[in-house]
């Protein structure tokens, strides 16, 4: 009897929790992929179009029905990781340094300019005249403001760093080793570092939203940080899973975090930043390396499958229980 009791209670149990996984995966919405994206490193969202970076350059999809992502041209830069859209202006950025492509007409791209380089060329934010530009040596701002004729200002040189942000005259570096590095840039010609924020190792992609950075590591999760002082980044949440900590890419709006940690797509309420929880979760992705969030909708750079787009169920979200 005590048999058929405790056999009763395990199915019970395993059908409250495939009940519960259920519904964590029920907001996230698989919509669509394309294979034809290949091995996807970085994805951008812009006007309607989805740019993924691959081992080739760059491919343009029209997403205006998520459903069926349509391929409408290809920019040949060879193996391309960063990735910037401004004015109809990509660019983008690998080992063989940065190009800035005219893409207002999609089926007749024009190469304006390139900055050569030998360091690998990893992330790049864009603002105003100046590109930041994390690579393998650190940080290099270069002047953009004539796209035939780039220039380097400076050259901050430190450890491998992965990403880059910046907001009001401050650079925030993502390096593995160390972690976020803060920067003053409001001289582009002599960047000086103010600090290093301790408990961020292995950082590799950073996104703003506010007065709140959030960072992914290596295999240390998630950090939440208020910068509300832009010169001294605090920590205020943290947050760290079962697989053993990985995030190659963050996009927080102050509501929810989104993640991609190479085998999940990961969907967090971080409404309490110092208490952050999973509320989605879609576990079948291979090398899902970088994600952005357009509206309701989640896009994917992939190792496997290239795009991959989701439909996130905020109604559904919001009626999770604590």
């Amino acid at each position: 009897m005590r048999k058929i009791q405790f056999f009763l209670f395990m199915i019970s149990t395993l059908f409250i929790f495939c009940s519960t996984a259920d519904s964590n995966h029920g907001i996230l919405n698989l919509i669509s992929y394309s294979k034809k994206a290949g091995v996807g490193y970085r994805v951008y969202v812009e006007d309607g179009y989805a740019y993924i970076t691959n081992n080739k350059g760059v491919v343009i999809f029209d997403i205006c029905q998520p459903e069926h992502p349509r391929k409408v041209g290809e920019i040949r830069t060879g193996v391309t990781f960063g990735i910037y859209i401004d004015n109809d202006l990509v660019y983008a950025l690998g080992r063989g340094g940065l190009v800035i492509v005219d893409v207002n007409d999609l089926t007749n791209s024009v190469k304006l300019g390139e900055y050569v380089s030998k360091e690998e060329k990893l992330g790049i934010h864009v603002d105003g005249k100046y590109a930041y530009i994390s690579s393998s040596r650190g940080l290099e701002i270069l002047d953009i403001s004539d796209p035939r004729m780039i220039n380097l200002v400076s050259h901050y040189e430190y450890e491998w760093a992965e990403g880059v942000t910046f907001v009001e005259d401050i650079v925030y570096l993502a390096c593995y080793k160390t972690g976020i590095q803060v920067i003053d840039v409001a001289d582009p010609q002599a960047p000086q570092r103010i600090t290093t924020v301790a408990g961020t190792e292995g950082a590799c992609d950073l996104h703003i939203h506010g007065d709140l950075l959030y960072a992914g590591c290596h295999g240390r999760g998630i950090k939440i940080l208020n910068i509300s002082d832009r010169k001294s980044p605090r920590i205020i949440g943290s947050y760290f899973d079962d697989d053993g900590g990985e995030a190659q890419g963050v996009w927080g709006d102050g509501a929810y975090l989104y993640v991609a940690d190479n085998y999940h797509i990961e969907v967090l309420d971080v409404r309490d930043p110092a208490n952050p929880r999973e509320i989605g979760d879609y576990p079948k992705v291979v090398g899902a390396h970088d994600i952005f969030v357009d509206g309701d909708y989640i896009y994917v750079a992939e190792a496997k499958k290239g795009l991959i787009i989701f439909e996130f169920k905020k109604d559904q979200a919001i009626e999770l229980p604590e």
